[in-house]
């Protein structure tokens, strides 16, 4: 299992979505490559890819009350 992890950290570092890595990779679906990148490394597949920011920003801050 591990090693399969270690050619998808590849594959996502190299811009490849998470879905064509799962299939790269031998899983048997985007979720199935998910839980099991997210168990070994803590972070999902799209957020080590880069595809989803760490955290959201607001443009301004939030009006007091």
């Amino acid at each position: 299992m591990c090693e399969r992890v270690i050619r998808a950290r590849a594959l996502l570092a190299q811009g490849l979505p998470p879905a064509a890595v799962a299939a790269a990779t031998g899983f048997a679906d985007q979720a199935h490559l998910t839980r099991v990148f997210r168990r070994i490394t803590g972070v999902t597949p799209g957020r080590y890819g880069g595809r989803t920011p760490p955290f959201k920003v607001r443009a301004e801050p939030a009006p007091i009350s």
